[in-house]
């Protein structure tokens, strides 16, 4: 083969890298799962007697590699870009390659072949210098294979990303997978793997930044910031966080010696044709379930975003730096009787630093500011839901919250073995004391209507609690050392965070009141209402105050090349999760040992086709939410009165005469820890099996079928049926025990160690419980299979496209964390399931997660005169409905709960078995134009649309029943909004303005 053929073969060599996504199964690397850097690893024909150099223009780059017996090697913390690695044998170039680098990535540098190198030894080297093998087109896609891994991540580089007409936030990027569900039910957020909302961890630059005090979503940075995002449904590795939902990771935009700047610019247009109003909902009666008909919002500059980025010491010292600005965005919201006029203001600003200490040590340190103001104006409606209706002003809410984050990342390259590295991060919420007119004290007065049980603001306040300033902080340090002993990469790193939440709720000083018209109705204190039935209820609670969760974590694990081909993983973690009461007293200290293993073969030797296999123990922290409402000081009660008059101005009753006693609820005494939590309660967990096979297919195309299976062992709810203690406690041996320990945390299902004074001697003694006292034992199991298509642009098919469908069944009596069957969206681990037993008769079945077809397509054109088109389409069958009643026995606490048992006119409705909601689908559009102006300046423009069609779909439905009360003849009384639809989101269209200069 003489040179001329060597070079003419190069295009159709470099168009198969492509298509294998720039990976090859030839060696080890030694990047680690959510690092800020990425590497380099692969295999040289030649051996030991290549000599191998790695460089980057854009950071000043070099390093000297020389491979193994068999011709491995690896490099690893590399900050993302572009490098070109070049290959000398015997004084000669044999060729380089350019290879692209992404965060938390191994990318394979592809070798030549024997008949190449020997070609190559034998022919000019000025000649052969020009075989290129080039991955830039890695960037505009997920990576299809990495065989030096039995992990499976998707991998998004935002520049895609910000072409597609979808969100641009970590969660809305992870819902490009049809493994992902979007949950618009209940919470807004995803589900991934089968686990409920609350269940995911969100990282930044390595760093946890979930916001454990509910563990819903987390605390953000700007997207316009962010470089790429990973995702993982399921089955991580050790030096995650351990979670039993998905991990998603972003990475913040670097530095490098070449400057840019530029100006972003994100416009809605006000509501019109491209932003319709949402519809309205109605009940069985015709009354509203939801009134949208009548919000608008203002044509608003939603983010505007100035940034620069460059070396401030060439080849050393780099630099990212954001500012960001959003004008006040202004809307109208209705209700029944008021009107509400909204502006939010919104500034940050960003820093990123990235040190190249040497060749072998880096780090990077990234900080950022957020301030978001809030203000609402509120008018009276002098006629129910009628806008034009518009009275007089009825008062105001102002709110500030200031966010900070601080994160540090340091990579040390000790030796061609040895690499260290550490992680430290900071991360603050505050809302700075907010003000109403509602702070003031003034009372909170509510109607019922004893007709159609619509409950109607008739006060000067929309909201029943005080305003306290709100503090939530949290720190994390993580460090590890990998060293690479023969065949085998060990890893031996620590994790420990720690959050802190100060969250002070009462009721207001004026009183929460609602008026009643029910004659003959027995109040819960036991007395009887008044003959005429009229009556006003004061509620009162007072909840929160300072807490603190400690969550600590060592791992180890081993990745062994037990051939050329098989890689096999172990790793064992070790977390404990310490949660604290008000008095800063562990409540809990659970411990967890959680072992993972993992297989990845490389078929054929030449990373076209790869066959993985996962299986793993994985558990989750519990949100300090629990904390709060298990192990604080809870005040809470109701008082009952009748009532000569009403204020003409606020409302509130008067001449009040109290009618029986206070009913307390609970006490307002800090619980001890034997009351919290049972003394033997443990950790959750469950276990997750994956294998999966990946191919390429030629052309760019590559392939991808995943089949999962996760089975939810042990969790952690709170049960308030004290009853089952007493009852239990007197069958053996303590007759005249009375428990009244409120609401423990225990382990549902499993036999539970309760401390208690069963002899009322002043000495706490254990008994056990069997577990079914309390109902049965929580069951979730989700099993899934993939497929995927993906075609990655290049230069004879300018286009991506990812085409993924998932069938999937997620079924059981427990949805996780959060229960979303109820769509009530309790705290976390603190759901009302185990609270009585009643509440969990009949509660198998699908759960509300389960989606069994869903159906994903993302796709862009590029065309070449700058004009692009995008699109993502989202089709899935509906979810399970359910009919929740109130338990038909007076006698059985479960009736207090009204509607949250799995009873419909009095017969069993087992889970999800009321239907489901109708074939969901929509078709997001977005239309671009690139117009590279000259050599340094771009700008381009997008036209994105979402539900291009406007489709406004039934999405759910009310799931509740009945009121919660009976009728004479026994039945329930019907709860008119049952079956009330919630619609899709309508039609939402942004204009996006972009320039840069390089």
């Amino acid at each position: 083969m003489n040179a001329a053929r060597v070079r003419a073969g190069n295009g159709r060599v470099g168009q198969t890298m492509l298509a294998m996504g720039l990976l090859a199964a030839l060696g080890i690397g030694v990047v680690h799962a959510q690092s800020i850097t990425g590497g380099l690893y692969g295999k040289e024909p030649g051996g030991s007697k290549v000599t191998l150099e790695v460089t980057s223009a854009t950071t000043g780059y070099h390093r000297e590699l020389h491979p193994d017996s068999n011709g491995r090697y690896t490099v690893a913390g590399l900050n993302p870009g572009k490098y070109t690695v070049t290959a000398s044998q015997d004084g000669a170039t044999v060729g380089t390659r350019t290879i692209t680098v992404n965060a938390n990535v191994q990318t394979a540098v592809p070798a030549l072949s024997s008949a190449e190198v020997s070609a190559a030894a034998s022919n000019n080297a000025a000649n052969l210098s020009a075989i290129h093998v080039n991955g830039t087109a890695l960037d505009t896609n997920v990576i299809p294979i990495d065989v030096s891994t039995p992990e499976f991540s998707s991998n998004y580089n935002m520049h895609v990303v910000n072409q597609l007409p979808t969100g641009r936030g970590p969660e809305s990027v992870a819902l490009l997978s049809s493994r992902v569900r979007y949950d618009n039910q209940t919470t807004g957020l995803i589900q991934m793997g089968g686990a409920s909302p609350a269940e995911n961890r969100y990282y930044y630059n390595e760093f946890d930044s979930t916001y454990d005090y509910q563990g819903l979503g987390a605390t953000y940075l700007p997207a316009e910031a962010i470089s790429s995002v990973q995702a993982l449904s399921s089955n991580a590795g050790v030096s995650w966080t351990s979670t039993t939902g998905g991990n998603i990771s972003s990475t913040v935009r670097q530095g490098s010696n070449r400057f840019q700047a530029g100006y972003s610019l994100y416009f809605t247009p006000g509501t019109s044709w491209f932003n319709p109003r949402s519809r309205d909902s109605r009940t069985s009666r015709g009354d509203y379930y939801a009134f949208n008909s009548s919000n608008t919002h203002s044509a608003n500059v939603t983010n505007q975003y100035l940034w620069a980025s460059g070396a401030l010491v060439k080849d050393k010292l780099f630099f990212f730096a954001m500012l960001g600005n959003s004008p006040a965005n202004t809307s109208q919201g209705n209700s029944q009787t008021q009107q509400t006029d909204t502006a939010v203001r919104d500034k940050n600003g960003l820093l990123n630093l990235t040190w190249n200490i040497d060749n072998d040590q880096s780090l990077n340190v990234v900080g950022n500011r957020d301030w978001k103001n809030t203000f609402n104006n509120q008018y009276v409606l002098t006629r129910d839901y009628d806008p034009s209706s518009k009275g007089a002003y009825y008062g105001w809410t102002s709110s500030q919250v200031k966010n900070q984050f601080l994160i540090g990342n340091y990579h040390w390259q000790i030796n061609d073995d040895m690499s260290l590295r550490l992680m430290g991060g900071y991360l603050s919420q505050s809302s700075l004391s907010p003000t109403s007119t509602s702070g003031t004290g003034l009372p909170f007065v509510h109607e019922i209507d004893p007709v159609t049980r619509v409950t109607r603001n008739i006060g000067l306040t929309t909201t029943s609690n005080q305003l306290y300033p709100f503090a939530y902080w949290r720190r994390g340090f993580k460090g590890d050392f990998t060293w690479n002993l023969g065949d085998h990469k060990i890893t031996i790193g620590g994790e420990h965070y720690k959050h802190f939440i100060n969250n002070v709720t009462t009721t207001t000083e004026g009183g929460d009141w609602t008026y009643h018209n029910e004659p003959g109705t027995i109040l819960p204190n036991g007395s009887p209402a008044p003959a005429d039935g009229r009556y006003v209820d004061r509620y009162y609670i007072s909840t929160g105050g300072p807490f603190y969760t400690v969550n600590k974590a060592f791992y180890i694990d081993d990745y062994w090349q037990a051939s050329d081909r098989w890689i096999v993983y172990a790793g064992l973690r070790d977390d404990t999760f310490i949660n604290k009461n008000i008095n800063g007293q562990n409540f809990w200290h659970l411990p967890l040992l959680s072992p993972r293993l993992g297989l990845s073969w490389d078929v054929y030797g030449d990373s076209s086709m790869k066959i993985g296999a996962n299986a793993g123990k994985y558990t989750i922290p519990i949100p300090s939410s629990v904390n709060n409402g298990a192990a604080g000081a809870v005040t809470q009660w109701n008082r009952y009165y009748t009532y000569t008059g009403r204020d003409p101005t606020t409302q509130a009753p008067t001449g009040l005469t109290q009618i029986g006693p206070q009913s307390t609820l609970i006490n307002g005494q800090a619980p001890s820890a034997a009351n919290v939590a049972t003394s033997n309660i443990k950790a959750p967990y469950q276990y997750e099996f994956q294998v999966y096979v990946q191919k390429t297919l030629g052309n760019s195309w590559s392939s991808m079928a995943e089949l999962g299976y996760s089975s939810l062992k042990r969790a952690i709810e709170d049960t308030c049926y004290t009853q089952g203690i007493t009852d239990y406690a007197q069958a053996h041996g303590y007759p005249n025990y009375e428990d009244s320990s409120g609401c423990p945390m225990i382990n549902p299902g499993i036999a539970q160690v309760f401390m208690r004074d069963y002899n009322g001697d002043g000495k706490l003694e254990p008994l056990t419980v069997p577990g079914n006292v309390f109902g049965p034992a929580p069951t979730r199991k989700y099993v899934h299979l993939t497929l995927e298509l993906t075609h990655t642009q290049n230069s004879e098919e300018p286009y991506y496209l990812d085409l993924s469908y998932t069938w999937a069944h997620l079924y059981g009596n427990y949805d996780g964390l959060l229960n979303l069957g109820t769509r009530t969206n309790g705290g976390p681990s603190e759901q009302i399931l185990w609270d009585f037993p009643g509440l969990m008769e009949h509660s198998s079945g699908n759960l509300a997660g389960d989606v069994r077809h869903s159906l994903k397509l993302n796709g862009v054109y590029y065309f070449s005169n700058g004009l692009r088109v995008g699109s993502t389409f989202d089709l899935s069958t509906g979810t399970p409905q359910n009919c929740l009643g109130t338990y038909p026995d007076i006698d059985n606490p479960a009736e207090l709960y009204g509607a949250a048992s799995h009873y419909c006119d009095n017969v069993p409705a087992p889970l999800g078995t009321a239907g489901r909601s109708p074939l969901f689908w929509q078709l997001n559009l977005g239309v671009g134009y690139d117009w590279a102006i000259n050599e340094s300046n771009h700008l381009s423009l997008d036209l994105q649309v979402q539900n291009i069609t406007n489709r406004q779909g039934r999405i759910d439905s009310a799931q509740r029943y009945d009121t919660g009360g009976f009728q004479d003849d026994g039945q329930p009384i019907l709860e008119p909004s049952y079956g009330a639809p919630t619609w899709q989101v309508p039609r939402t269209t942004m204009l996006i303005a972009r320039y840069t200069f390089r």
